[in-house]
């Protein structure tokens, strides 16, 4: 049974991604046209108002056990085999939005929740809410020209309908773990390092008591900010210069 407060949790999360404050999606087409794509990155200049387009967004350290997820899909044997290869906090490479939920970078944050929720978690905090966040930066990554993200093949179990048993049948089985990184041995060591599956067990009840929002668009709706490429700065750079034009009036 839910406590009080993961229950409140809840109700908080439900509606979290439908309702924007400041933007109209009207201006943030899924996906965006081509001509848009040309003109995006630009467009925050070209509305008459130098400053209304200005979003504050600066790196941030907070410890993981603060952020929330904003996809309806974590795998979790994706999440463990980073977890076992000794994943625990660090640049999460992602926008983080005002309410604390994580744009990217979803299986680092599940992975240091197994390892350490206190583990210190860096990204850039932008001044939107995740309901205007996602609008934005799902344009953006268009125009970046990034290919959305599918649901990953071979039957990964999502986490936030995972139980104990399928953790230990990841662990000691090797059930849905990359089989080319996949250590029996080293995967064993591992789980009775953290205590077993008491530990698994609870970690699994503190994810589960931040679910992303009931209105979370699927995988393939997502914002797609390559970290690998450097993005996520790009993105702070062209929002603190207020380049995208996030607010009215529009141009």
């Amino acid at each position: 049974m839910l406590s009080f407060e993961d229950f409140k949790r809840q109700k908080i999360n439900e509606s979290a991604v439908s309702e924007p404050q400041e933007i109209e999606t009207s201006e943030f087409p899924n996906p965006i046209t081509d001509a848009m794509k040309k003109i995006f990155t630009k467009k925050g200049s070209a509305d008459g108002e130098k400053s209304d387009d200005v979003v504050k967004t600066v790196p941030v350290s907070i410890a993981a056990k603060k952020l929330k997820p904003s996809q309806s899909a974590i795998y979790l044997g994706k999440a463990l085999g980073m977890a076992v290869g000794g994943v625990e906090g660090g640049e999460l490479g992602a926008i983080i939005s005002k309410d604390n939920y994580i744009l990217d970078g979803h299986h680092r944050w599940a992975a240091t929740m197994f390892n350490n929720p206190d583990a210190i978690i860096k990204g850039y905090r932008s001044d939107l809410n995740i309901a205007d966040l996602i609008p934005v930066l799902r344009a953006l990554g268009d125009a970046f020209g990034n290919k959305r993200r599918g649901e990953p093949k071979g039957g990964d179990v999502n986490i936030f309908k995972a139980k104990p048993q399928d953790a230990l049948a990841s662990l000691e089985q090797g059930k849905n773990m990359n089989p080319k990184f996949y250590d029996e041995k080293k995967s064993k060591e591992w789980l009775a390092s953290k205590g077993g599956e008491k530990a698994i067990q609870k970690t699994l009840a503190s994810i589960h008591a931040v679910v992303p929002p009931q209105d979370a668009p699927p995988r393939s709706e997502m914002p797609v900010i390559d970290a690998d490429k450097g993005e996520e700065k790009k993105v702070a750079k062209l929002l603190n210069k207020g380049k995208i034009d996030v607010r009215k009036p529009y141009a």
